[in-house]
Formats: C-alpha cells, structure tokens, sequence
C-alpha cells in the first residue's frame, strides 16, 4: 500500500478473502490508522485476529477508512490522532480540522461502520495547542463506540481533561514483545557488540530521540552518579532514530564530553536491538510525560530491570517489582533510581509473571474478545432504539 502497488479496496478485498479460508461465516473487518511504522504494537495486538474473526485492513490516511461498507460487520480502529492536528498553528485552524473530523465520524456512523479508538496518550507528548488537543478528544470520545485503556490509571489522568464514559471502556494491556525481536540471550557477544567489558554496568535509553524523553536529564543524572561512584565503572548508550534535529543537536553537544556516553542516532536493526538490551544492565525511560511506554514492555521482554516514572501504565505493568521507579519528589529522584539500580537484583519470577499477563497472543485474545462483546453489546442497543 505504501509503494502504491495495492489500493485501499484491494487491500480490504484480500483481507475478506484471506479470513475466508479459516472460517465460513462473514468476517468482521477492522480497518486501523495511523499505521505505526517502526513499531510492532499493532501487529502484535492484531496477531490473534484471523482466529478471532476478524479481517484486518490498515490504512495510511483517515480518508481510507470507510472504504466500504461491510454488513454492518465493520469496526474503524483510530490509534494515534496526532497527526490531525500537524501543521496547525491557530486556534481557528485547528477548529476547523476538529469539525472536520467530527463529520468523518458521523460519516462513518452513518455507514455502519463501529468506531473503536485505542487511547495511548491522554494528550500528545508535545502539545502546541492544548487545548485543540482536548477539544480533539472530547468530539473522539463523543463519537466513538468503543474506547481501549491500555493501563487501567488512564481514565483517571485522562478525566482531568475530558469526560470518559465509562460503559464504552475496556481494558486490555500493551503487549510484550516477545516473540518478534531476535533472541539470542547471548550476553557475553552482546557486551562485546554495545562495546562494554565485564565491569561496566551500562544504562540503555532506547526509543525516538525528542525532548518528552528526558535525555538531556538522563545525561545530567548519569554525570551525577559518575561523580558519585567513581570506583564504579558505567556506560552509558543513547540509542534511536532522531525526529527533532535541534534536540538531537543539543543530545549530541552534551554528551560529547562525558565519559563513559555513546549517543547511537538511528533506527537499529533486530540483531543490534537484542545487542543492546541483553548488554545492558539497566533500561531508563525518564519519560517528561508518559502514560503507555512500549519501551517498559520492550524491557520487559528481554527481562531487563526498568528505570522510569512511577506512573501510569509503566507502574502497572513493574508493579511487583517498582524498586527503580520514581516520583521524582526529593529523595526518589532519576538520579536515586539510577542509583537504586547498582544494587537491584530484580526476581526471575517477576519477569515470569509479567510476561505471562502480556504474551502477545494472550494479549490479542483478550483485546478481540472485549471487542465483540462491545459490539454485541452496541448492537443490542441499536436493536432497542430501533
């Protein structure tokens, strides 16, 4: 689809006629956007959809959502909405998109089609019109049938700016990553590779490079301990594909001087992704803001000890071992869970349990699962109103 090979009818075509050959009644289809490019959540969380019933058609612009109409048998999936909002500069402007999107909405209603909105964030990491942002998410709430949490603490955090219905809410958590990274578990080459020797103990920040990330304070923290442990031998690893280019500027300039900091800018591939975190000692994510972090779950899959706000779906998903988490009050700050980290020996059947309760295909059963009695339950009352 994205090489222009295959239209967004032909795509659903096949889809329908794929599910056909696992099952005899009529599919549900589930068409999604944004489609993530670098990162597998989606396929994962749809891995269990054939045998679910589902049919699932992605599409790379809004406008290809609605491509036909399925017997009443047709979900639209809207993961992240940020991109509504790109390039809006003026509260008039964005207005005007958010009206915009109200209509698709009713549109797609009209149609037949159910909407389900997954909310990964209360508000997007870098807001430069809040208050279009919530105005966005109050017309999603209004239109949508169906709402996804991923961490349970999220309608909470997310009702200090918008109402959040509670019968149109299901919880089903961010899956693990099990299963799709290479795993090879070989830490001895994979010190060798990250180039850390026995005594490091290495931190690893992994993920897109942008200020919400907290880099430059993960950096700031790093020097802290350092200065504090100078017996202790640690490393440092950066490592991303950059997406704002005066950030990755300012990463750079301060971690040229420290020793002990590699700043790796680019997307890595699966054999330098397991490289990285089986090396390491210590995954920190000093998240500015955050509420759903893949990169918890991306810990987690290689069962690396996490570093990282107590908050949120990160504190969900580490709450039988929140050891490293922080509050970030005085006394429980990056730099004390940094150094919290020296001495942690995280239990292997904390990572066994954890792991269990998101294994991928666990995950995506539950996920369809809730669906269909969502819409059972949306049909049912469409029935009574009629």
């Amino acid at each position: 689809m994205a090489e222009g090979a295959t239209s967004p009818a032909e795509a659903f075509v096949d889809a329908v006629l794929a599910q056909s050959q696992v099952m005899p009644d009529l599919p549900f289809v589930l068409n999604y956007a944004p489609v993530a490019q670098m990162n597998p959540f989606q396929r994962l969380l749809y891995s269990r959809a054939a045998e679910n019933g589902f049919a699932v058609v992605p599409a790379l612009r809004f406008q290809h959502l609605d491509v036909a109409s399925w017997a009443g048998r047709s979900v639209i999936h809207l993961h992240w909405l940020a991109t509504l909002l790109d390039g809006v500069s003026t509260e008039a402007a964005a207005s005007q998109r958010i009206e915009g999107f109200r209509a698709d909405l009713a549109r797609w209603k009209q149609a037949g089609h159910r909407i389900l909105w997954t909310m990964h964030n209360v508000l997007p990491h870098d807001c430069d019109i809040p208050e279009a942002e919530i105005a966005l998410r109050r017309v999603i709430v209004e239109g949508a049938d169906v709402i996804h949490l991923l961490s349970r603490s999220s309608a909470d955090e997310a009702r200090r700016h918008y109402a959040l219905p509670e019968e149109k809410l299901f919880h089903v958590p961010h899956p693990s990553y099990e299963g799709w990274y290479a795993n090879a578990g070989d830490r001895i080459t994979a010190r060798l590779d990250i180039g850390a020797e026995a005594r490091d103990f290495v931190f690893v920040l992994f993920g897109s490079i942008q200020p919400y990330k907290g880099v430059l304070e993960l950096v700031d923290a790093f020097e802290a301990l350092r200065a504090e442990v100078p017996e202790r031998s640690l490393k440092l690893v950066v490592a991303g594909k950059p997406v704002d280019r005066d950030y990755l500027a300012a990463v750079s300039a301060r971690m040229a001087g420290v020793h002990g900091a590699r700043l790796v800018p680019n997307a890595m591939d699966e054999r330098n992704i397991q490289s990285l975190f089986n090396g390491c000692d210590a995954v920190v994510a000093p998240y500015q803001r955050t509420l759903n972090s893949g990169v918890a779950l991306l810990a987690a899959t290689f069962r690396r000890p996490l570093v990282a706000p107590r908050a949120g779906g990160v504190l969900e998903t580490y709450a039988d071992d929140a050891a490293l988490l922080y509050t970030g009050d005085a006394g429980d700050t990056l730099l004390d869970a940094m150094r919290r980290a020296l001495g942690h020996r995280p239990d292997p059947a904390v990572f066994d349990t954890l792991l269990a309760t998101h294994r991928p295909t666990a995950v995506s059963d539950r996920f369809f699962g809730a669906l269909k009695q969502h819409l059972a339950k949306c049909d049912q009352e469409g029935s009574i109103h009629r």
